[in-house]
């Protein structure tokens, strides 16, 4: 009769996957053989354990229990095996698990019902023949039940926990006549109403609406955005005061207070007044705009919105659904999201820019992380993690299938979630690691929402813990969750946008990728990556290039690359590179790979030419 297999058994055959087990067919020798012999034995018969000492010389018999079985030798449970002989007293007893459980939720606010089994039925020992050393297993007799879990024992088992109030009769005798053996919600405790906190109704967008209008079939890039605007003597917004709350109860009974509701502190601006509806009147026509912080709020009017200084701790970092124009510096760990593009009139320090659309920044960039189009949004961690978990996914899979195959080959049944569980625990760790680093950037991203991502989001979610492994995921959600990665990463690589670029004057220690050209308008670049999926162009002829790495999927062409101190370039390109002045640097050009050491002038690195120099110097080329 086959059983199911535990964890710990699953889990040795995880850890020992290549060992092959050479002794599952031994011989086991006659009972005679035991009698006629000096060594101790023991047999089970008729749910009865019957020892025999050794005779002179020979050892005692050993013998041990699998659960639920526990051994009684001598009036003492033993765990592990243990040597018998006809003067011990040996017995054994069943280690039942409760045929039902009551829990309450953290929140004390609901009570479950898990309905392990219904009935409860006689357990008999597996007979054994005679054996020097025994194992003792017992079956269920399931023509024999010994106890029925009843609704009484439910209501019982509630008052004994202290739960009177609000309790499902229906929830519990529908359970036990039809059982799920899953928790079910059997009473509720009643949540309090919160207070209803001051709120202040907009009644125009916060934010620059990107709208392209098409005109005789062309559409107009330039004039996309929308700001919201509004009239003289239009109502912009009104404040609606506080509602108290109503108290509840948990499932003990136990009052619960509401939450106190706030207060908001709304005052009109230099260009708008409040009535006494709480209504806020615009008093000259432009943009609205809200400002403010904590429970006080002002509504102004203005005509456009820009930042007139720094982006610093005082300003926040900047969220805008348009373009963001910057007066002033970036300073140290700030950041600005940009649905349009971004104009800097300073510097970038340490900051990160990202934008739909394109960056172009005056000053200079100093540790500094900029992005366009969906390159800090989307790209980097969505399309590596998708990639690498689908891959985990795909290798989990098949070890769970081979797993399975081996399972069976011993008689065994195993559930699948278990495999999954135990596979994930302890060979595929990082599973839970990267569908947590999944769901933190979905939680980054905003208006990309689609009922994939919606679906994928919730699968991800049973791969956090080991419990909602075990109790969800089955070979179905396994299968469905790598086909939506497989569909998500590739997804992201056709979102790029296209006419976007970024301009600089000049960056140090910087990360700069963009999905159009990137254009380095003074002084260059030192020691820092630059991506760009069409090309880089240092537009002054003595911009430099120093330590720096420059990846374009068209063509790079750059003014002073390297120096004499030996700061080392790669420059890489699918066309081809030009440079003014070359000191040193790493050439790739596609597939071909060249180290230029001595000075070159005015020169060309296309497919043609790296062809030529690597016939003429083989040694010099390589990966950078």
């Amino acid at each position: 009769m086959s059983r199911p297999i535990s964890d710990e058994e699953l889990g040795r055959m995880i850890q020992n996957a290549d060992v092959n087990d050479i002794d599952s067919q031994r011989r086991q020798p006659n009972e005679q053989s035991f009698v006629d012999g000096k060594d101790g034995w023991i047999k089970i018969k008729d749910n009865k354990i019957h020892v025999f000492s050794p005779k002179s010389g020979g050892r005692m018999a050993s013998i041990h229990a699998l659960p639920p079985v526990s051994l009684i030798v001598n009036q003492n449970i033993i765990s592990g095996k243990a040597n018998v002989s006809e003067e011990d007293t040996v017995s054994w007893e069943l280690e039942h698990t409760p045929m039902f459980e009551i829990s309450v939720s953290p929140d004390q606010m609901e009570a479950y019902l898990n309905l392990h089994t219904r009935e409860r039925f006689e357990w008999n020992l597996v007979d054994a023949p005679a054996s020097s050393a025994v194992t003792v297993r017992a079956v269920p007799n399931r023509d024999r039940v010994v106890d029925t879990v009843q609704f009484k024992h439910v209501i019982n088992a509630l008052e004994h926990r202290g739960i009177y109030k609000n309790i499902d009769k229906a929830a519990i005798l529908n359970e036990l006549e039809s059982p799920t053996h899953q928790p079910i919600v059997i009473a509720r405790g009643q949540a309090s109403v919160p207070g209803t906190d001051a709120r202040l109704e907009l009644f125009f967008p916060e934010q620059i609406e990107t709208i392209f209008h098409e005109a005789g079939g062309v559409v107009d890039y330039r004039s996309h955005r929308r700001i919201p605007s509004v009239h003289e003597g239009e109502v912009i917004a009104t404040k609606h005061e506080p509602v108290e709350g109503i108290p509840g109860f948990d499932v003990f009974g136990n009052e619960l207070l509401p939450r106190v509701a706030q207060d908001l502190e709304v005052t009109a601006g230099e260009f708008t007044e409040m009535n006494p509806l709480g209504q806020i009147v615009a008093l000259r026509p432009g943009r609205p705009r809200m400002t403010g912080k904590g429970n006080r709020r002002q509504i102004d009017i203005s005509n456009a919105f820009i930042v007139d200084g720094n982006v610093d701790l005082r300003t926040g970092n900047i969220v805008f659904a348009g373009d963001v124009i910057v007066n002033g510096d970036v300073q140290e760990h700030m950041i600005i999201e940009s649905l349009g593009n971004v104009y800097v009139h300073g510097n970038v320090y340490n900051a990160t820019i990202t934008a739909t659309g394109s960056i172009s920044i005056d000053g200079t960039i100093i540790s500094g992380k900029i992005y366009s189009g969906y390159f800090g949004v989307m790209f980097n961690r969505m399309y590596a993690a998708s990639k690498q978990l689908s891959h985990e996914i795909r290798q989990l899979d098949m070890a769970a299938y081979k797993l399975a195959e081996e399972v069976a080959a011993r008689q065994q049944t195993v559930r699948y979630s278990q495999m999954i569980m135990l596979l994930i625990e302890r060979k595929f760790r990082n599973v839970p690691e990267l569908a947590r680093e999944l769901l933190q950037v979905f939680a980054s991203i905003q208006h990309v929402e689609s009922r994939e991502s919606e679906q994928l989001k919730e699968l991800l979610h049973h791969f956090l813990n080991s419990t909602t492994i075990l109790e969800r995921l089955d070979e179905e959600k396994l299968s469905a969750a790598r086909t939506l990665l497989e569909g998500l990463y590739a997804s992201v690589c056709s979102m790029q946008e296209v006419e976007v670029h970024v301009e600089l004057a000049r960056c140090q220690s910087s990360e700069i990728k963009s999905n159009g050209d990137i254009m380095i308008t003074r002084e260059g670049v030192v020691q820092s990556d630059l991506y760009s999926a069409g090309s880089i162009a240092f537009l002054l002829e003595n911009s430099v290039c120093r330590g720096s790495r420059l990846q374009a999927e068209d063509r790079i062409v750059a003014g002073m690359v390297g120096s004499d101190a030996n700061a080392r370039c790669v420059l890489e390109a699918k066309q081809h590179v030009y440079v003014r002045k070359l000191y040193n640097g790493y050439i790739i050009i596609g597939d071909h790979r060249h180290h230029v050491f001595e000075t070159m002038k005015d020169q060309l690195f296309d497919a043609e030419f790296m062809k030529s120099r690597q016939a003429l110097h083989p040694s010099v080329s390589g990966r950078a």
